[in-house]
Parts: structure tokens; sequence; C-alpha cells
């Protein structure tokens, strides 16, 4: 062999090695953006709401430590602060939310009377202490704040519910699989697969092509998380549900086709409204009359909080609230 065909086959190899080490630097870059998501640029700003926020922090089930924020119900105009116990909601945002995206879902909530929890989810905002695992451990962070509420004596114990969109959604399910003191779940368009979670994760949030790189970027981030991603969890979880109620939404603004399974797979009481184009968690600022009434109505037919409720700010004028079609 020449030195001339030597130098060939070397510049060949190296420039393979090259290529291939560049595709593995970019899937893990990729795969490292996907797991600490930036936050949104548009969130609410706490700052426009009137409501009092309290800071909180708890440890999920795993003791990873998530800070969040409790907001006590609204009291009617002219009325002191409610002090009884209440009825509670964790609200659970998506992927790539932070608490401040649920702003104005717990604005909802609070002026019809129910106390509310949102908090970061492991790996966003102020929880910083871990990685996002799309959906392997994030039910732990509803679990700890089930603990946590569960110590408030303003909170009544018998009437705490959870509700999450997308990701959160799937996550408030899987949640409530595993402690049946999570009373109602209502969840929009959640996931009924972790793995299509992920690959939504992987094309929308850091752009990554379907060829090589998101497979590879795939097997990078399932090594990190370190814990099996169970892709049917949320399916299985919703089976487990029982007698719960719970309701579930379809957004047209996407596909509804993971919405319609975990509607399937729940055997228990539920309802299946189809919003027209509705998000709780993630461009929402205002609510439609019509997506208060399914809502709240849902809540109020679950939990018949006391006090009656004022109307949300942003919707228009009252609708008439009572069960949901």
């Amino acid at each position: 062999m020449s030195s001339n065909q030597r130098v060939a086959i070397g510049t060949v190899i190296g420039t393979a090695f090259l290529g291939v080490l560049t595709i593995w630097i970019i899937a893990w870059v990729g795969a490292d953006a996907a797991m600490k998501p930036d936050p949104p640029r548009d969130s609410p700003f706490l700052a426009s709401y009137s409501f009092i926020v309290q800071d909180i922090e708890f440890p999920a089930r795993d003791a990873t430590r998530i800070t969040g924020w409790f907001i006590a119900a609204a009291p009617p105009p002219g009325e002191d602060p409610v002090l009884h116990p209440s009825p509670t909601i964790i609200l659970v945002h998506s992927y790539g939310g932070t608490r401040d995206t649920m702003l104005p879902a717990a604005d909802m909530f609070t002026r019809a009377g129910f106390h509310v929890v949102i908090f970061d989810e492991r790996g966003t905002g102020h929880s910083i202490g871990a990685n996002v695992t799309f959906g392997a451990l994030e039910p732990l962070d509803v679990l700890g704040a089930l603990d946590y509420l569960l110590t408030r004596p303003d909170v009544d114990r018998s009437r705490v519910g959870v509700m999450g969109v997308g990701l959160g959604g799937s996550v408030a399910i899987m949640a409530a699989s595993q402690d049946d003191r999570l009373r109602a779940i209502a969840v929009e368009a959640p996931y009924a697969s972790l793995n299509a979670s992920l690959q939504d994760a992987l094309s929308g949030q850091v752009g990554l092509p379907k060829l090589i790189l998101r497979p590879l970027a795939t097997r990078i981030l399932l090594d990190r998380i370190g814990v099996p991603l169970d892709d049917r969890a949320p399916l299985g979880a919703a089976a487990k549900l029982g007698t719960r109620p719970v309701m579930v939404i379809a957004d047209t603004s996407g596909s509804t086709e993971g919405t319609e399974a975990i509607y399937a797979a729940v055997t228990g009481p539920k309802r299946l409204w189809v919003a027209p184009g509705t998000s709780l968690g993630s461009d929402a600022t205002t609510f439609s009359p019509d997506y208060v009434t399914h809502v709240l109505g849902f809540w109020r037919e679950v939990f018949d909080p006391s006090a009656p409720p004022p109307l949300p700010t942003g919707v228009g004028p009252a609708p008439a609230v009572g069960p949901p079609r």
C-alpha cells in the first residue's frame, strides 16, 4: 500500500470519526436542552393578579425540593378571608411550563371558592434540583404537593383534587393512581404515551430532525433520566382511578388521539368535553364562558364549595353554571 493510499484511508476514517462525533455532540446538546427547557417568554406576571400568594416549598416523594405558591380562595366581596377548611385544586403545568403559566387558571379557581396550589415541577422554574423526566418521576412532585396540603388546617382533606394540562395531565393521572386522597381528576389534552411527549419536546423545543439525531437524542435522554420511562403509564394509571370522577378535555387545537385513548381507559365515572381550541396552561390568559361553565361546573359538582362563585376576570358576561353537558 502506497503512502498516498494510507493518507487517503486515514483521511476517510478521520472524516467519518469527526462526522460521528459531531452527530453525537448535537444529539447530546439537544437531549440536554430537552431536559432543561427554557421558561416560556410570554408567561403571565404575578403582579397582574390581585390575589396574594404564599411561597411554599415541599419535598417530592423522592425528597426532590419543589417550590410553589399556595393561593387561598377569594372571599365574597366585603367578607373576611376564608378561614374554614376549603376544597383545594393542585394545578400541574405541562412540559416547558412553570407555575406562572398556571396563574390564569389559579385566578379562575380562587375566584370560584377553591384554594389552589401551583408549583414548578422538577427541572423547571425554581425547582432546579433535578432534570425533567417526561413523566417518569413528576408524579412524585404532585404527591409531594398533596402531602404538604394535608398538613394545612385550612385545607379540607376530603376535597383535594388535581388538574393538569398536556404532560401535566398525564402526570396528574399517574399521581392520582398512586394515592386515592386525590379525590377527583381533570385533565386537558393529556398524553397517552410518555414517549410521544418526549418526541414532541425533541421536535418542538429543540427542533431535532427525525433521522439519526432524534433517535440518538432519545437514547441519551433515557440513559440520563436513569429510571425506566414506562411509555404506557398514563393509560395504565387511567384504568386504576376506580370510582373517582374524571373529566377529560380534548383540545381541538391539536391532535385528540391521546386524549380519547385516556378517556377510553378510565373505567369509573367520567365525562369528555371537546373544547374549541382552548388551553389551560400554555396560551390562555382568559377563558371563554363555555370553558368556565364546563370546568368549574365539574369541580363544583364534585366538591360543592359553599361560597357563591364570582365571575373570573376576562370571560365576559356571567355564564349559567351547572353540570357540564
